[in-house]
C-alpha cells in the first residue's frame, strides 16, 4: 500500500515537473516572439523579476549565478538583482539603449532610463496601472492610496490630496524646525559629546524619529517626545495623553511610538504569514510583530475616535493640517444625520481610513529620514559644496531673526528652495532616490515613442520598472561634464555629488545659458515644457513641489527627475517633504558643521577624551590622508552597500559624522 502512495506521489511530481518544464519553455518561446516583434534591442533570462516568487529564491539562486562564468550570465544577471538599477546604474541602458526589453519564462519585462518614454506611461495611468498584488504587504490596516487602483484610487487620492495645502506645510514647517533643534539636542546629550562637538555613528536613527515626529504631530496632532523630554503642560491637547506618553497606558503594553516603530521596521513580516498566523509563531521577533501590530491597531481606533469626537464637537478645523479628518469626513463611518456624512455610497470605511494613516505614518517619515542622513553625508564628502551652502544661507538669512522658529513661511522656503540648498537638496535625490524602481504593467499592447522618434510596441502584460538611479545619470538628460575628480577613469561626472549642476549660471554645466533664455543645457536635451500648452496639471504641480522650475535652478525634462515618482501617481506628499527637507537642513547648517568620522583612522579612537586632541595635533598631510580613507569608505557605503526591501538604507556599515558648531571644523581648511 505504502508502494502504491509513494510511486503515485512521484507520478504526480514528475507529471507536475514536466508541466512545469513544458510551459516555461513555451511561455519563453511566446516572449520571444513578441520581444523580437517589439522594435527594441532585447535579450533573454531565466527569470521573471516581477514574480512574486522571484524575490525569495534570489536570496538562494543569485550567489550561485555569481560564481558562474560571466558568458554564461551575461548579460542577465545583472538585471536579476531585485535593486538592480541601484546596482548597475546606467550601464545597461549605455548598452542596451534607454528601453530595452527582457524575455523570460514567465513574461516579458522592460527597463526604463528614458525620459520620454518614463513620462508617456505614467501620463498614462488606464494603460499602464500599478501592480497591485505587489502592494499586499502595505496594507495591514487596511487599503490605502499606494495599494488601490482605478477608481478606488482616485476616491482615496481625491479625499486625501486635500489635506495637503499652504495651510499644511506652514504647520509643517514650523515642526520640522522645532525637531531638527531637537535632533541636535539629543546629540548633544549624549556620552562624549557637547552641544559644541557631536560624533553620531549613524545619522538615520535620529533622522527617523525627527521626521516620525514631524510627520505624527503635522499630520496627526500627536506630539512625540525625544527620550529624556517631557510633556509641557498644555502642549498635549486633551485624549491624546496616551499617543504622547513615555510610559504604555491603559490596556497597552506598547507606547505609540514603540509599537509605530515595531511596525515601520517589521511589517515586511506580515507579508509573508497571514495575522491569524502570524499571532500563534512561538518565535521572539515574530511575537514582538504581533504585539506592535495589535498595540499599533488599537492605537489607530482609539485616534479615529478621537478625531470622530473633534468632528461632532465642531473642533476639526482647529489644526491646519491633519490627515485623517478629511477620510473620516467622506467615509461611511460617520453617522448618516451628521452635516459632513457622504450623500452617496464611498469606499472609504474605517479600513481605509486606518490603512491610509499607516502608509502616510511609512511613506512620511522613512524616505525623508533617509534623504536627511544622505545629505549631511554627501555634505562632509564635499566641504567645499558645504561652506557654498553655510556661505548662502548667512546671506540670505541674514534680514531674518537668528531663532530659525521665527523664519516666516513661505517666503523663507522659496528662498532656500530656490538657492544653492535646493540644488543640494536635488542633487542628493537625483544620487540617492529611497524608491529605486516604481513598476507599471501594460493592460494591452501599447505603443511609445522613443527620444530618436521611433515607435516601437510593447506586448500586453509587459512588466517595466521606472529606473530612477538609471534615468538620473542618463548623460543626455542632465548636465555633465566629460570626466570625474572623484573617478578619473569614468565618462562624466554623474555618479558625484555636483550641486552646481543645477545652478544655471555655473558656466561649466550651464555655458550658454542666459537669463532670459531656456533652461537647458548644451550637452542635455532641452525642455521646452514651459512653451508647450498640453504640459499636464501634474506637471505644473511637481514643478512646483520640488521648487525646479525656478530662474536660478534648472529643470530637467519630464521623466528625467522622478524622486516621488511622476504623472498622476506621483507621491501626494512631495511637497510636504521637499518643506520638511529645506527646514530641517538650513536649521542644522545655519549653525553647525558636518564631517565624516575619522576615529578609526587615528590613534587613540578608543579615548574620547583624546579624539579632539589628537584631530587638533594633526598636521595637513595627516589629515588629508585620514580624511581620504573616510570618504573612500563613506562611497563604497554609498555605492555598493546600500539595501533594503522597501527603500535603500545603509544595511550594512554605517556612515558616521561629526557635527560641530561653525568655527570648531577640523579639515574644512584641508579638504
Amino acid at each position: 500500500m505504502f508502494g502504491l502512495v509513494y510511486a503515485t506521489a512521484l507520478a504526480a511530481l514528475a507529471a507536475w515537473l514536466a508541466w512545469a518544464v513544458i510551459d516555461a519553455v513555451m511561455g519563453l518561446r511566446r516572449n520571444i516572439k513578441a520581444a523580437r516583434e517589439s522594435g527594441l534591442r532585447w535579450f533573454v533570462a531565466p527569470h521573471f523579476i516581477a514574480s512574486m516568487t522571484w524575490l525569495p529564491l534570489s536570496f538562494i539562486l543569485m550567489p550561485i549565478y555569481r560564481s558562474l562564468p560571466s558568458a554564461w550570465t551575461d548579460p542577465w544577471l545583472r538585471i536579476l538583482d531585485p535593486i538592480w538599477s541601484y546596482r548597475e546604474l546606467y550601464a545597461p541602458f549605455a548598452q542596451y539603449g534607454d528601453v530595452f526589453l527582457v524575455a523570460t519564462p514567465g513574461g516579458c519585462y522592460m527597463g526604463n532610463a528614458s525620459p520620454t518614454v518614463i513620462h508617456q506611461i505614467a501620463a498614462r495611468r488606464t494603460d499602464w496601472v500599478k501592480p497591485i498584488e505587489h502592494y499586499g504587504v502595505v496594507e495591514h490596516f487596511g487599503p490605502n492610496v499606494v495599494s488601490t487602483e482605478g477608481s478606488t484610487w482616485r476616491d482615496h487620492r481625491r479625499v486625501s490630496n486635500t489635506s495637503f495645502n499652504e495651510r499644511s506645510n506652514a504647520v509643517v514647517w514650523k515642526e520640522s524646525i522645532r525637531q531638527a533643534g531637537e535632533m541636535v539636542k539629543a546629540w548633544g546629550g549624549r556620552v562624549g559629546n557637547s552641544q559644541e562637538v557631536m560624533w553620531i555613528a549613524d545619522v538615520y536613527p535620529d533622522a527617523a524619529t525627527a521626521s516620525l515626529h514631524i510627520i505624527s504631530r503635522s499630520g496627526f496632532g500627536v506630539k512625540l517626545l525625544w527620550p529624556g523630554e517631557e510633556q509641557v503642560e498644555g502642549e498635549v491637547e486633551e485624549g491624546y495623553e496616551k499617543f504622547s506618553s513615555h510610559e504604555p497606558m491603559g490596556t497597552h503594553t506598547m507606547t505609540f511610538k514603540e509599537s509605530l516603530h515595531t511596525m515601520l521596521r517589521d511589517f515586511v513580516w506580515m507579508g509573508v504569514f497571514s495575522k491569524s498566523t502570524l499571532k500563534k509563531l512561538p518565535f521572539k521577533r515574530t511575537k514582538v510583530v504581533w504585539e506592535g501590530y495589535a498595540n499599533l491597531d488599537t492605537y489607530l481606533h482609539e485616534l479615529l475616535d478621537v478625531k470622530k469626537a473633534a468632528i461632532a464637537a465642531g473642533l476639526a478645523e482647529k489644526d491646519a493640517l491633519d490627515l485623517m479628518v478629511p477620510l473620516i469626513t467622506a467615509s461611511d463611518s460617520l453617522p448618516t444625520d451628521h452635516h459632513n456624512a457622504p450623500q452617496i455610497p464611498t469606499p472609504i470605511g474605517t479600513p481605509q481610513i486606518l490603512g491610509n494613516a499607516f502608509i502616510f505614518l511609512f511613506a512620511g517619515h522613512e524616505t525623508t529620514a533617509n534623504s536627511i542622513t544622505f545629505l549631511l553625508i554627501f555634505l562632509a564628502l564635499n566641504l567645499p559644496a558645504q561652506r557654498r551652502l553655510q556661505h548662502t544661507l548667512d546671506a540670505l538669512l541674514a534680514s531674518l531673526p537668528p531663532n530659525p522658529a521665527e523664519w516666516p513661511y513661505p517666503s523663507t522656503f522659496h528662498k532656500l528652495g530656490n538657492s544653492y540648498l535646493g540644488a543640494c537638496i536635488n542633487e542628493q535625490l537625483r544620487l540617492i532616490t529611497s524608491v529605486t524602481m516604481v513598476p507599471k504593467r501594460s493592460v494591452s499592447p501599447q505603443t511609445l515613442v522613443l527620444d530618436d522618434g521611433r515607435t516601437v510596441r510593447v506586448p500586453a502584460g509587459t512588466f517595466q520598472h521606472f529606473c530612477a538611479p538609471s534615468v538620473h545619470r542618463n548623460p543626455s538628460a542632465w548636465p555633465h561634464v566629460k570626466s570625474s575628480s572623484r573617478n578619473p577613469g569614468k565618462a562624466n561626472d554623474l555618479d558625484d555629488f555636483v550641486p552646481e549642476r543645477w545652478i544655471l549660471e555655473d558656466e561649466t554645466y550651464h555655458p550658454h545659458h542666459q537669463p532670459s533664455s531656456s533652461t537647458s543645457s548644451s550637452n542635455v536635451k532641452p525642455n521646452n515644457s514651459n512653451n508647450n500648452n498640453n504640459t499636464s496639471a501634474q506637471d505644473a504641480d511637481l514643478d512646483s513641489a520640488l521648487d525646479i522650475g525656478a530662474a536660478t535652478l534648472f529643470r530637467p525634462a519630464p521623466g528625467a527627475f522622478i524622486p516621488f515618482s511622476d504623472g498622476p501617481r506621483a507621491c501626494l506628499g512631495r511637497r510636504f517633504a521637499m518643506v520638511e527637507l529645506v527646514a530641517v537642513i538650513a536649521t542644522l547648517m545655519r549653525g553647525y558643521s558636518v564631517e565624516l568620522d575619522v576615529r578609526e583612522w587615528i590613534r587613540g579612537h578608543d579615548d574620547e577624551g583624546k579624539v579632539e586632541e589628537t584631530l587638533k595635533g594633526m598636521g595637513v598631510a595627516e589629515k588629508e590622508a585620514v580624511y581620504g580613507r573616510a570618504s573612500k569608505r563613506a562611497w563604497e557605503v554609498l555605492e555598493g552597500e546600500l539595501g533594503g526591501l522597501v527603500t535603500l538604507q545603509c544595511v550594512g556599515r554605517k556612515v558616521g559624522v561629526r557635527v560641530c558648531r561653525r568655527g570648531r571644523e577640523v579639515f574644512g581648511g584641508v579638504v
